[in-house]
């Protein structure tokens, strides 16, 4: 199984790291939290900015925390060469050619959340709860 989560357009900078932190902070492995350097948040420990992590970041970390053998994909909505082949492929298999190209297009939707191929709605709106019950809801056996 494989999730998309698709970064909205305020985040598709070079400035946002996994919490979405300060403009003046970059991805720096080994850095430290307040720094003013983001940490590599490799460990939960790493994780000092949680209240400031915005839904994304958020669903990202409970999607990998909860269910660790889904595939999680995290990219930003001008990524369509990854978005368009991954979305269209995995979407022919289960509806074919038409649906597929239908939902390949709803993919690059800034907010949008992909789950094996079909758009399952808009991360803002949902939430990170109801992403991770939608996804559990896909494969029950997860």
């Amino acid at each position: 199984m494989q999730v998309i989560l698709v970064r909205p357009w305020r985040s598709a900078s070079i400035n946002g790291g996994c919490c979405s932190a300060a403009p003046d902070s970059v991805a720096l492995q080994g850095a430290s939290a307040g720094s003013g350097i983001a940490a590599d948040h490799s460990s939960p420990a790493d994780h000092a900015c949680d209240g400031a992590m915005d839904p994304v970041a958020q669903t990202y970390r409970l999607l990998r925390d909860r269910l660790p053998a889904v595939d999680v994909q995290m990219t930003t909505a001008d990524n369509i060469l990854f978005l368009l082949p991954a979305t269209y492929r995995a979407a022919r298999r289960k509806y074919g050619w038409w649906e597929a190209a239908r939902q390949a297009t709803r993919s690059t939707t800034a907010g949008a959340v992909i789950v094996d191929g079909e758009v399952a709605g808009d991360i803002q709106t949902m939430g990170p709860e109801a992403v991770l019950d939608k996804v559990q809801a896909a494969a029950p056996s997860l």
